[in-house]
């Protein structure tokens, strides 16, 4: 009695089709991966230019405003331009950012002085802030309004 061994080879086929079928779930997951790498590393300089420019706003705010003597600002050309200063900040991990500060005007506020006219001033300013990361590859741009208390409104713009 004769025995034939034909053998067809479908496990052959079959694993090899398996086999390609989880290779392309490897691919797709690492470059799946790659792109949420990318997507958080920008994430990451968008927030470290973010912080630089919401640190240069806090020094402004917290500085005395500029052309001020006792936050009373004087202007002796009624027609000159406004009244402008121009504030860098670099950050120990080499994001920086600019600040374009002007001023605003003044405004008498609504006072608790029971004489009209006599209530506290403000004098307001502008903070255009444009914050960058260390490599230059992010920038963040802020603007923020400045209040400072003033004596009176000696000139409003």
């Amino acid at each position: 009695m004769l025995t034939i061994n034909r053998q067809s080879g479908a496990v052959l086929v079959v694993s090899l089709v398996i086999l390609t079928v989880l290779t392309l779930i490897g691919v797709a997951s690492m470059s799946g991966s790659t792109l949420e790498l990318k997507v958080a590393s920008n994430s990451q300089q968008h927030d470290t230019a973010f912080q630089a420019a919401q640190n240069i706003i806090e020094i402004v705010a917290s500085t005395s405003p500029l052309n001020t003597v006792n936050y009373q600002v004087f202007k002796t050309d009624p027609n000159a331009a406004d009244y402008e200063q121009v504030v860098n900040y670099v950050a120990a991990d080499g994001s920086s950012a600019d600040a374009d500060v002007t001023y605003s005007g003044c405004r008498v506020n609504i006072g608790s002085s029971m004489e009209e006219g006599k209530a506290p001033a403000s004098n307001f300013f502008r903070a255009f802030v444009t914050g960058t990361n260390s490599t230059g590859s992010a920038t963040s741009v802020q603007m923020q309004g400045i209040r400072f208390p003033a004596a009176a409104c000696t000139i409003s713009l």
